[in-house]
């Protein structure tokens, strides 16, 4: 068949792409690497499936994020039309919260269990901590849920914990975090998996019904599968055996989430007659990111063989950055930046990407200096900012009214209900077995100072029940803002705080009007307990939106998935690119060896890697020297723009503020003007010292070292102007970094060299 006459579906593919898309039948196993165009094999392999006439509903795709999962189905829609409607495309959590949604009274449950969040695990903790008197030395809550999510991750009961944490203390804290979370009808992150796990296991018509209607199983990322979704794909693939896994071991990343990279190198042992294909042909990068992609990664001992290439040329060579120190690491970046932005590039186009969060604060400095504008990945997430907590709060116990965290959090929204109200709403629905809204009513009953305000909560608690079959989920939310004051309450704070909130209020009712249902005729009940849902399992990759054009700054974790056309690795170093501390194993330089490699790999044009030579010392001591990272010398020289000196060695200093050319100059001022003509907030720093659109100003000292803070301007009698960088704590004192309009940047002791505040009108 010439592919002109080929479905549509069937046209653009390599071939073996379209093995991988036609081979529907038995397992396969699709080697996808970086760049290769998986999602497209994933959605063609689905618009085939119907092509041949499987019925919609017999289809189960499976992935790890929403954003991922939004893909797929608008690629799949394009493809098919309303014939996809009915096919199952989702995370593994929001298939399982389905699934839960159907069976999870098996188990004692009620179809209106809620999911709780970190911040509700951890006030259940917390509780739990208090009831069994355990030492907070000792256990603190977050110490305690991390026992209880490596439980849930390697499947052990409360009567057994893993081996190194079996402590009486730790059994019985979470036979105790168990009892409350049944009592308020509530299952955690981990137990949306397990418990559905455990329905499959222990009711084999269960199991039974959902083979019949899930025929053909297709699992994404499957490197990243933990022990739960291992045996869960195999539970519901028994039988017909129609499972296709796509995924690359060369980007198991995720080992600390529990992720398992076993379950990708040994699917030829679990089906010894399942098809492998391999998918090597990249259409992202140019030949010279792949060979160092490929020339780092063949090193680790545990990968499916894979060579990737690309039909485009090797393109531009990449690039080193070495500077003395981080701060300048960050300076010599943004001066590259500089060049870009009044050549080819724009800042959407670039991500600066490191190991860990922390080290974002050097590159958000610098970027500010320079007025640049940036998004930082990995900041607080729209459903979990405060605002949109506490009105969905009301919206769970208008659900589910055992929901203890949910009452917690609206109780601390209104006057007048003081602790010990609070305590013995809690005493009340322990002692007898209640819901806290039942428990709160026989509280509210009794005289008291708190029983007037605590009436008052379950009124409007009783009013939005009776409201909500007359609303969907967008105008409920929007009723239960108004009539419980929250609004009015936003807005008289007045400010830019309390607009931005109140636009995250209105983002939330919009949000919340959503098409997909899990029966054929849902009810506003079931539509608004599909969108808690929803709120609950979001992950950050949902609010990762560079529609603003703005550089990107980003961990390699959060990476994956993504591509920019410039893309800067930063830190490769010794405690960066790898971060291996007090680690040996080679299991864990193999996964450090892996996460550089997803790093290289978002890279489609223009590839430049950084590394600094010393560092500051945790908590003062000076200086130390940073090594360069053990895997430097795995990526070939051949590939680097020829250095003036050897590779590895430092660039040549900043003599200047900055290097662009002065021609070059007018042009990237008037970029920047146009991409930030007002020196817009959010990741954008305010004027430069020394401008000339600084206001009027004044002086004065200090009233104490708590006003030296990062981004303060201050005034030195010697040195001139500037703006402190950081703080350094340096035994029992403070030193402060200050870059200062002349004098560079310096090391200031302000004991001893005493600063001024420059504040502007």
């Amino acid at each position: 068949m010439s592919d002109a006459s080929a479905p549509e579906h069937l046209r653009g593919l390599n071939p073996e792409q379209l093995d991988a898309v036609t081979c529907t039948e038995g397992p396969l196993l699709i080697l996808a690497g970086a760049g290769s165009g998986k999602t497209r094999v994933l959605t063609r392999r689905v618009a085939h499936l119907l092509h041949k006439g499987v019925r919609p509903w017999n289809i189960l795709a499976v992935t790890f994020t929403n954003k991922a999962a939004r893909e797929m189905a608008e690629r799949v829609h394009a493809l098919v039309g309303p014939a996809s409607k009915d096919v199952r495309l989702g995370t593994f959590h929001s298939t399982c919260s389905f699934f839960l949604r159907h069976e999870i009274e098996r188990l004692g449950y009620t179809r209106g269990f809620v999911i709780y969040d970190q911040d509700d695990q951890l006030r259940v903790a917390k509780e739990v901590i208090k009831e069994l008197k355990v030492d907070p030395d000792k256990f603190t809550p977050k110490a305690l849920l991390g026992v209880f999510d490596r439980a849930k991750n390697r499947l052990t009961l409360p009567n057994n914990l893993p081996g190194e944490e079996v402590t009486p203390v730790a059994q019985k804290a979470l036979r105790a975090y168990e009892r409350r979370l049944r009592e308020a009808n509530a299952i955690d992150f981990n137990d949306i998996i397990n418990l559905s796990l455990r329905i499959l296991r222990e009711h084999p018509d269960v199991l039974e019904r959902w083979r019949g209607r899930w025929r053909y199983l297709l699992v994404d990322e499957y490197q990243d599968t933990n022990l739960a979704q291992y045996h869960l794909i195999r539970l519901l693939a028994g039988g017909r055996r129609n499972l296709a896994v796509v995924g690359d071991d060369d980007q198991s990343i995720y080992a600390f989430r529990g992720a398992d990279i076993r379950n990708i190198l040994d699917f030829e042992e679990d089906f010894p007659d399942a098809r492998v294909i391999r998918l090597e042909q990249n259409y992202r990068s140019t030949g010279s990111v792949l060979k160092a992609a490929t020339a780092v990664v063949r090193n680790n001992l545990r990968r499916k063989v894979k060579e990737l290439w690309t039909s485009e040329g090797d393109g531009e060579p990449l690039r080193l950055i070495t500077a003395p120190d981080e701060e300048q690491e960050a300076a010599r970046v943004v001066e590259d930046l500089k060049g870009l932005f009044v050549g080819q590039y724009k800042p959407a186009d670039v991500a600066i990407i490191y190991r860990t969060n922390a080290r974002s604060r050097p590159f958000e400095q610098a970027l500010m200096h320079a007025r640049i504008p940036y998004n930082l990945v990995g900041a607080r997430r729209f459903y979990e900012r405060r605002e949109v907590k506490d009105v969905l709060a009301w919206a769970r116990l208008v659900l589910n009214p055992s929901d203890g965290a949910a009452f917690a959090r609206v109780v601390g929204l209104r006057r007048g209900i003081g602790e010990k109200a609070i305590e013995q709403v809690n005493a009340e629905a322990e002692a007898h077995g209640l819901s806290v809204l039942t428990a709160a009513r026989r509280v509210a009953a009794q005289p008291g100072r708190g029983a007037k305000p605590l009436k008052e909560l379950i009124s409007l608690v009783d009013l939005f029940v009776d409201e909500l079959p007359r609303h969907s989920p967008g105008p409920f939310l929007q009723l239960i803002a108004e009539r419980s004051g929250y609004l009015d309450a936003v807005r008289s704070e007045g400010g830019d705080e309390a607009e931005d909130r109140l636009r995250n209020l209105s983002e939330l009712f919009n949000a919340a009007e959503i098409e997909e249902t899990i029966t054929e005729n849902p009810t506003p009940g079931e539509r608004l307990q599909l969108f808690l849902d929803r709120a609950t399992l979001s992950g950050q990759d949902d609010d990762l939106d560079n529609s603003q054009g703005r550089v990107t700054l980003l961990t390699a974790h959060l990476a994956k998935g993504l591509e920019f056309p410039v893309v800067f690795v930063a830190g490769l170093c010794e405690g960066s690119f790898p971060m291996l501390r007090e680690r040996t194993l080679e299991e864990d330089v193999e996964e450090e060896r892996r996460l550089l490699y997803v790093a290289i790999t978002r890279a489609r044009q223009r590839l430049t890697f950084t590394r600094y030579l010393r560092r500051m010392r945790y908590g003062g001591g000076g200086w130390a020297d940073v090594p360069k990272s053990r895997f430097h010398d795995e990526i070939p020289p051949e590939l680097f723009q020829a250095p003036r000196g050897r590779l590895g060695a430092p660039s040549a200093p900043l003599a200047k503020p900055s290097t662009v050319p002065s021609e070059a100059k007018k042009k990237l001022d008037v970029f920047l003007k146009q991409h930030n003509p007002s020196g817009a907030r959010s990741g954008l720093g305010g004027d430069t010292p020394g401008g000339d659109d600084q206001g009027e100003r004044t002086q004065r000292p200090p009233k104490s070292v708590e006003e030296l803070r990062a981004g303060q301007e201050v005034h030195h009698a010697e040195l001139g102007d500037g703006r402190i960088v950081s703080r350094v704590s340096m035994g029992a004192g403070l030193m402060l970094i200050v870059m200062f309009n002349k004098a560079g940047r310096k090391m200031i002791d302000p004991r001893r060299d005493p600063l001024e505040l420059i504040l502007r009108r």
